[in-house]
């Protein structure tokens, strides 16, 4: 097997992960939202290292597919991909390229997904700072040392 085809064995064999990958991490991402709601603080210490794998092995083949395009002396960008994409043949090609748009949608769902958690955290943290008390303002009412 040549050097070209086993990198593009990688891209394919990564693609594929990456979707299954991805719709794991849509799940554990609506998972989680579900046990912040509930402030059910074991299953998200259960969750956030899951969700952590994840993302870091999709980032190591992102980065992966960041070098078999460099390989290819093509852009590191959509056109990039379009351009290695079209190196696969006809009825993997066009497979190759609907798996890659569905993993597009996948990534936009969980980037979503992760914004709508981090929206209710930041939210949790307001209504705690409110029922704690803000420390300027408890500095104001405390004993001062004149």
């Amino acid at each position: 097997m040549t050097q070209r085809a086993r990198l593009l064995q990688v891209v394919d064999q990564d693609i594929q992960q990456d979707a299954r990958d991805c719709l794991g991490l849509r799940d554990r991402l609506q998972e989680l939202y579900r046990h912040l709601l509930a402030r059910d603080s074991a299953q998200i210490d259960r969750l956030n290292p899951e969700i952590q794998a994840l993302l870091e092995a999709v980032t190591l083949r992102a980065q992966r597919r960041s070098k078999v395009l460099r390989a290819f002396g093509l852009q590191q960008d959509a056109e990039g991909m379009r351009t290695l994409l079209s190196n696969y043949p006809p009825p993997r090609r066009e497979e190759l390229q609907q798996e890659w748009l569905q993993l597009g949608q996948l990534t936009a769902q969980c980037k979503r997904l992760n914004e709508r958690n981090g929206k209710l955290l930041a939210m949790h943290h307001d209504i705690l700072s409110q029922l704690m008390g803000d420390v300027r303002e408890q500095a104001v009412y405390s004993q001062q040392g004149y």
